[in-house]
């Protein structure tokens, strides 16, 4: 029962002029495709290129394995890059969790008060060596400024 509906509504004029238009749209805009984009950048260059070529112009095979062998090379490169990221990130979390934890057992060994005390005097010497770094560069911009002598 189910087919035999199938084949009515395959029968319909509507769904047989929807095929036919679809048709044409889809192999005139096919068409434009290769008039357009694919004749003038990639078939007349290829061919332009391929016919400078005609003493040594390699077989359809040494091409085919070149492409095989430039995939395969991607392949293992991306591969490679995929290891050393994840070495790398799994350093970074080691590093940012252990420095997590070691904060921890350092304020629970000396208690909050100290770790608040030698916390202030680490935020004073940051703020002090920045302080001096942006003096010493505003005396070299002056001097940059000024030329030389």
């Amino acid at each position: 029962m189910a087919t035999e509906n199938f084949q009515t509504l395959l029968q319909n004029p509507t769904v047989a002029y929807l095929q036919s238009t679809t048709q044409d749209h889809l192999t005139s805009k096919l068409t434009h495709l290769r008039t357009m984009v694919l004749q003038p950048y990639l078939i007349e260059p290829m061919s332009t290129f391929l016919t400078t070529y005609t003493g040594a112009m390699p077989d359809l095979l040494s091409l085919f394995m070149l492409a095989i062998i430039l995939l395969i090379s991607i392949k293992v490169v991306n591969y490679a890059f995929r290891v050393v990221m994840f070495w790398v990130s799994l350093a970074f979390r080691l590093v940012f969790w252990g420095s997590l934890l070691g904060a921890g057992w350092y304020v629970y060994s000396v208690g909050v008060e100290n770790a608040g005390r030698d916390l202030g005097w680490i935020y004073g010497v940051v703020v002090g060596l920045l302080g001096e770094f942006q003096e010493k560069s505003k005396t070299a911009a002056a001097a940059y400024a000024k030329g030389p002598k």
